[in-house]
């Protein structure tokens, strides 16, 4: 397509809630941090290879026995949430990068490194606010 030469109307969307095709045999909980894989369908979060960060699953979906597609589900794109946190976290990690460990755990390292957020709050009970915004695909 060529350049614009005049007004274009985008269909601009604020994008803080998009919905994606489920992979066959997921179970997406509420809350859960989700990803997307490497053929575009929503799983929850891992610390696996070829996965990409997309957001905060906004509902439940359960596509047990479903094929790639069939059940879709809404991701919340940006926000602060509360998650499980793996290792030790000192009041110097706020502003830390933190990776997937599983759908409710995060961690500073992992192998897979599937960024998901930023430390900005240390709470009690193993648990750590972190921010999804920039971090999302």
């Amino acid at each position: 397509m060529p350049a614009l030469t005049g007004p274009y109307e985008n269909m601009e969307r604020e994008g803080l809630l998009m919905s994606y095709a489920v992979k066959a045999n997921a179970k997406i909980w509420k809350g859960a941090l989700v990803c997307v894989d490497n053929t575009g369908f929503l799983v929850p979060a891992s610390d696996t290879a070829n996965l990409r960060f997309v957001g905060v699953a906004f509902e439940s979906v359960d596509n047990t026995g479903g094929a790639n597609g069939a059940q879709r589900c809404r991701v919340i794109k940006r926000g602060s949430f509360v998650y499980n946190r793996s290792g030790t976290y000192t009041q110097a990690d706020i502003g830390v990068v933190v990776r997937a460990v599983s759908d409710n755990e995060v961690a500073k390292t992992s192998t897979n490194n599937i960024v998901v957020g930023t430390v900005v709050e240390l709470l009690d009970g193993g648990r750590v606010r972190i921010r999804i915004d920039n971090h999302t695909v």
